[in-house]
């Protein structure tokens, strides 16, 4: 064999033994894995975002490929209390506009969560005018990639996998007081589980909803 081929042949055995050191370790199998919203855009392992319009029609939204931002966001920290954090997500403008969907400022928005959580047919009795509306969701509202809880009926399986609601926003001045000029009244419309995981369990976010 000639040294030129002796040289080749030995390239290709040390590639290949590199290549197995490397799945050993385990990171062969991360290539490939949903960054989530970590990246400058959104990589979700569950997509899709479900709107139900005032027809009954539904439209399905993928916020993948969408920028990503950082934002204001509150997480609970006692009983009346939530602390403002930063974190990164994609807005609904960017969804909605992917989507194509459209209505009047004033249309009230609800969501029936995956776990079948609805705060206008219960907490709030079918009361519309207490929903945000669709100009509020659209111009702060944002969804990013958490835990839901153990509240969830896929739960472990979906911690730090769900997609999740919340405003960017950071003071009570900011809230409207249709909605309890609060950060904290906002708890009940920070829907979690609203992505899709199949035909059979998915969040709906529905516009113009009805008792």
């Amino acid at each position: 064999m000639k040294e030129s081929g002796k040289t080749l042949m030995w390239g290709l055995l040390l590639s290949v033994m590199l290549s197995s050191a490397c799945a050993d370790d385990g990171e062969e199998a991360e290539i490939g894995e949903p960054t989530g919203m970590t990246g400058q855009t959104a990589d979700c392992e569950f997509d899709t975002v479900t709107f139900k319009l005032a027809d009954g029609s539904l439209v399905e939204v993928s916020v993948n490929g969408l920028q990503v931002e950082e934002m204001n966001g509150a997480e609970k920290s006692g009983a009346d209390t939530v602390e403002v954090v930063k974190r990164r997500g994609v807005r609904f403008i960017d969804i909605l506009e992917k989507g194509a969907i459209t209505a009047d400022d004033v249309t009230p928005v609800n969501c029936v969560a995956r776990d079948g959580f609805d705060p206008f047919r219960t907490k709030l009795a079918g009361d519309a005018t207490k929903l945000p509306t669709f100009a509020f969701l659209r111009d702060y509202g944002y969804v990013y990639v958490g835990s839901p809880g153990d509240k969830d009926p896929l739960y472990p399986e979906m911690e730090g996998r769900s997609l999740i609601v919340d405003y960017d926003l950071s003071a009570d001045a900011e809230v409207p007081a249709s909605l309890g000029g609060k950060l904290t009244a906002l708890n009940m419309f920070r829907w979690k589980m609203v992505e899709k995981v199949d035909d059979g369990q998915r969040g709906i976010l529905e516009l113009d909803p009805k008792p």
